[in-house]
Parts: C-alpha cells; sequence; structure tokens
C-alpha cells in the first residue's frame, strides 16, 4: 500500500497541471491566429480578378504622365489643383477586406481605372481650354498693346523701346504652342500696357522737374547736375518695359525736385528781383516808343508787392507764372515796339550805307532796300499790323530784310570772280535752309545770277536789274507763275517814262505779285554791272539803256537754261 500524498503536495501537482494546460491552449491559439493571418491574403486574392487591378494602374499612370506635361507646359497649378485633390484621394483609398466576396474587391479597382480615366479626360479638357485661353489672352494684350503705342506715341511719348517689345512678342507667337508660352507673351505684353499707361504720370513729373530747370537757369543757377540727372530720367523712361520701371524712376525725380527746391530757396530774393527788373525793362522800352505805358506800371507795382513774399520754390512758381503773363500782356506791344526800332536801324542803314557807295554821284547800288523798293513795303506791312502774329510776321521780315543788306554789304567787297561761288551766297542758303533743291541768287551789286542745286554752283552769269526808279525787290521769294512765248503788256499809262510797246517774251518765271519777273530780254546786248543804271546798249536801242522796271533780265539763251534747269519748287533769292 502506497505511503499518503499529504494534501498540499496533491494540490501543487493539480496547479501545475493547469498551468501547463493554459500554455498548450495558448500556444495553440497563437499558432492559428498566425496561420489565418496567412491564409487570409490568399484566400482574397484567391477570388480577385488581377486584370482589374492592373487596368486600374494603368490608367493611375496615364494620368500620372499627363498630370507631369500639364505642368510642364504651364498650366497653372491652381487650375490643377482640384484634379490634384481628387487624385490623392484615389491614392489614399484601397481595396476592401472581404475574404468571402471577391467581387467587392474587382468593383473597388474597377471603380478607382474609371475614376483615374475621367480625371484624364477632365485634365485633357482643361490643357485645351487653358491652352485656348492664354492664346486667346495673348493676342488680345497683343492687340491692345498695338493700339495703345499708337496712342501714346501720337502724344509724343517715347515708345521705341515698348514697340520693339511688341515685334518681338509678336514674332513669339508665330511659334508658341504650349500655355507656357502664351503666358509669356501675355506678361510681356500686358506690362508694356501698363507702361504705357503710365508714361504720362511720369512725364508730368518730368514735366515739373524742367520746368523747375528753366526756372534756375533763368535765375542764373548752376543746374549742371540736375539737368543731366533729368537728362538721365528721360532716357530709363525711354527704356521701361515694366510698371516697377517707372516706379523707380518716379521715385528719383520725387527725390531730385526735393533736393532742386531746397537748393533753389536761397537763390529766390535775387531771381525774383532780377524778373522784376526785367519786367521793368520793357516797360521802359514801351514808354521810349511813345506807349501808353499806365496799365502796365500797375502790375510792376502788383509785382514789386509779390516779390517780397515769395520765400518757397512753390511761391517762386507762382510769383513766375504771374511775371509771365504780365509779359504775355505786354507781348503784343512789346513785338511792335521791337519791329518800330529794328525798322527804323534798317531805314538808317540803308540810308547810311546808300550814300556812302553812290555810282556817279547820282545812282545807289542799294535802291531796291529804300522806299522806291521793300523799304515802302515793310512801312506799309507794319502800319497794317494789328495782331500779334501780324507784327511777329513783320519783324521777321525786317529781319531778313536787315541781314540781305548785309549780305550785299559784305558781296560788295568780296572780290571772288562773278561766276564762282560766293560765301555770301552761301550764308543766304543757310540762313533759309536751302541747301537742298534748286536756288537762283542774283547779286545786285554785281549784277549776276548764280544757280544752285544741293549748295552746289551749277550756272552763273551777268544779268541786268531794276533801274532807280523801279529796282528789283531783294528778298527770298517763290516762283508764281512759269510761261513761255507771252506778250508784256505796260502797266504804266502811254506818256509815262516807264511806258513801253506790247512786248513778246520768250520765257518769264514770276517771282513777286505786282509784274515781278525773271525773263529774257532779246532787245539788249549788254549785261552785268552798271547795266541797271542809264547807258548805251551795243544795240543802240534806247530802250536798253537803263535798268528794267523791277525784273530780272538776261539773255535769252540763259533764260530758256533757267526755265529748263527750275521748277515749281525752285526759291529765288535776290539781295
Amino acid at each position: 500500500m502506497p505511503a499518503p500524498v499529504p494534501p498540499s503536495h496533491v494540490a501543487r501537482q493539480a496547479t501545475s497541471a493547469r498551468k501547463q494546460a493554459r500554455t498548450k491552449r495558448l500556444a495553440q491559439m497563437i499558432l492559428l491566429t498566425l496561420l489565418l493571418s496567412a491564409l487570409l491574403p490568399l484566400i482574397s486574392a484567391c477570388g480577385a480578378d488581377p486584370r482589374v487591378q492592373q487596368e486600374k494602374d494603368q490608367s493611375l499612370t496615364k494620368l500620372t504622365q499627363l498630370l507631369k506635361h500639364a505642368q510642364d507646359i504651364g498650366v497653372p497649378s491652381t487650375t490643377l489643383h482640384p484634379i490634384l485633390t481628387q487624385k490623392q484621394n484615389l491614392d489614399n483609398s484601397s481595396a476592401p477586406w472581404n475574404p468571402f466576396n471577391a467581387q467587392l474587391v474587382d468593383a473597388y479597382y474597377t471603380n478607382a481605372a474609371h475614376s483615374y480615366d475621367q480625371l484624364y479626360l477632365q485634365l485633357q479638357g482643361v490643357i485645351d481650354t487653358t491652352t485656348e485661353r492664354t492664346d486667346n489672352q495673348a493676342q488680345d494684350n497683343l492687340q491692345k498693346l498695338q493700339i495703345t503705342l499708337a496712342q501714346q506715341r501720337a502724344k509724343g511719348y517715347p515708345t521705341d523701346t515698348l514697340q520693339q517689345v511688341y515685334t518681338q512678342n509678336l514674332e513669339k507667337m508665330k511659334s508658341a504652342q504650349y500655355p507656357k508660352d502664351y503666358l509669356v507673351v501675355s506678361d510681356a505684353t500686358g506690362n508694356a500696357i501698363q507702361t504705357l499707361n503710365m508714361m504720362p504720370a511720369t512725364s508730368d513729373k518730368l514735366a515739373t522737374l524742367k520746368s523747375t530747370i528753366d526756372l534756375m537757369t533763368a535765375g542764373k543757377v548752376d543746374v549742371t547736375t540736375l539737368k543731366n540727372q533729368y537728362d538721365s530720367d528721360q532716357k530709363e523712361m525711354a527704356k521701361a518695359t515694366k510698371p516697377d520701371d517707372l516706379k523707380q524712376i518716379d521715385k528719383k525725380i520725387d527725390t531730385q525736385y526735393q533736393q532742386a527746391a531746397t537748393d533753389f530757396k536761397q537763390d529766390i530774393p535775387i531771381i525774383a528781383k532780377a524778373k522784376v527788373d526785367d519786367l521793368e525793362t520793357k516797360i521802359n522800352q514801351l514808354k521810349s516808343s511813345g506807349i501808353n505805358v499806365s496799365n502796365y506800371e500797375k502790375l510792376l507795382a502788383s509785382a514789386r508787392d509779390l516779390q517780397q513774399k515769395t520765400k518757397t520754390l512753390d511761391d517762386y512758381k507762382a510769383f513766375s507764372k504771374q511775371i509771365d503773363n504780365d509779359l504775355n500782356a505786354m507781348q503784343k506791344d512789346l513785338i511792335m515796339a521791337q519791329a518800330r526800332q529794328l525798322l527804323q536801324q534798317f531805314h538808317n542803314e540803308v540810308k547810311n550805307w546808300g550814300n556812302a557807295h553812290m555810282v556817279s554821284g547820282a545812282y545807289y547800288l542799294n535802291v531796291g532796300y529804300m522806299d522806291q523798293g521793300i523799304g515802302s513795303d515793310l512801312d506799309a506791312e507794319l502800319a497794317n499790323a494789328s495782331t500779334i502774329a501780324d507784327y511777329q510776321t513783320a519783324l521777321n521780315d525786317i529781319q531778313n530784310a536787315i541781314f540781305h543788306h548785309q549780305m550785299l554789304e559784305a558781296d560788295y567787297k568780296d572780290k571772288t570772280p562773278y561766276n564762282q561761288v560766293h560765301q555770301t551766297d552761301l550764308q543766304l542758303l543757310d540762313h533759309y535752309k536751302l541747301q537742298k533743291g534748286t536756288a537762283v541768287v542774283v547779286s545786285m551789286v554785281e549784277e549776276t545770277l548764280r544757280f544752285y542745286r544741293n549748295g552746289q554752283l551749277i550756272n552763273s552769269f551777268y544779268i541786268t536789274a531794276g533801274r532807280q526808279e523801279l529796282p528789283a525787290l531783294p528778298g527770298l521769294w517763290t516762283v508764281l507763275s512759269r510761261d513761255t512765248n507771252i506778250t508784256f503788256k505796260s502797266p504804266f499809262p502811254k506818256g509815262s517814262p516807264y511806258w513801253y510797246d506790247d512786248t513778246h517774251i520768250n520765257y518769264a518765271i514770276g517771282y513777286h505779285a505786282g509784274g515781278y519777273f525773271l525773263h529774257d530780254s532779246w532787245w539788249r546786248a549788254d549785261y552785268g554791272p552798271g547795266t541797271q543804271f542809264p547807258h548805251v546798249d551795243a544795240t543802240g536801242n534806247s530802250s536798253a539803256g537803263n535798268g528794267t522796271h523791277g525784273c530780272i533780265n538776261m539773255p535769252t539763251a540763259q533764260a530758256a537754261w533757267v526755265m529748263d534747269n527750275s521748277d515749281w519748287n525752285t526759291s529765288i533769292i535776290l539781295y
């Protein structure tokens, strides 16, 4: 009989057995779980169609490639954002887990492939739409730029650089295919349009700066640096292609203007006084010319009062404007006084020179400038003037008459042969800017005609000009008529010492109203110096023994040559 086992020992054995059993069951469960985990994918895959998953992958690849293409050709990211969001949502999804229903898995892949395909089609539409939209925008901008260029060019703004922008981008459009190509054109032309539209504001700033420079210049202030800055600003504005370019220029101009205002302030008292003094001088000139200046003296008193209040650049601008307005109010009287003084100077010079250079103690070489010639015409022109324009025209004519007479004086001293270029001729051609085209130049102290083409002497010969009582008229004249084989009828009554029989003329070019011509005189044999005075012509014809009735006579062959080589645009200069 075995010995009895103590109760405590039996209990320990039972507990140990239970632990072993639990451990075994746990190991079995873990093993089963691992086995199921390994088998589930196999079970699931076993029922799904691999071709469906492959189609889904292919659709995804196509979409991904098209997205990259869209980005490469410049479709904006904002336009692509909705499609990218939908794609990302699809990418983050996965097939459902269901080992017992393969159809659900297949349906997922089929739907995913369809969704990717739909996004592909949507993206293709976005690419096409974006390409068309950017193309249209580029074309619209080019057209707007062309119109804006024409408008601003007509207003005098510098457009050469922006015209180049237009031309360059017009050329780019010929090879443009993608949105990025069209966007480059749109950006450049859009900037150019904005720049053109901003130019008036920048130009106004420059004009303000220029007016300040002019004010300072008039006040004898050194503006060398400021003028260089202004010139640089102008050049930079002409080169601007973007709005920011003009913004930077605007900032520079503002800084330059403020500096000019500061520099100018200290000179204002001196400059303001100089302007008032100039106003007073002009009023005194009018007074000395016999013009009533009581109203102008009131303006002067007002100007002196305003001068004391002028402290800043803005003050000076208002002050200067007031003085300029006062001077404008005086302009008509000032021009009239200047013309009167100059006309008197002209008459004095003509009289003094004529008296000092008389021929045979009886004849004037410069009679064409006296009352018998243009002297009385200038008197009448000034007497009949009533507007500023009238007085200005009279003043210009008097100045030209003085210049012609100065050329006559110089030509009288010139010993150059008659058939060679004379410096006085060239000075007259230069004075009237007649270096191009044809010009007849007649010297009345030499009694010579010289014919110039493009500033080069082509032909020359002696002529006979007007007699003392009826001189040829010095000045610059245009061709009024061109006639051949006509009859001259005397404008003087029979019995007058100037009357003549009806006379056949072969070639006649009218140079002044009232019957003044360049024409042939077949009844004469002698031409040249002295033939404008009483003499005995080689023909013995008494009608050839004096000067003309104001015309320029020449041999028939020479008159024919002048007619053949001149035209309606030929200028005629007599001095």
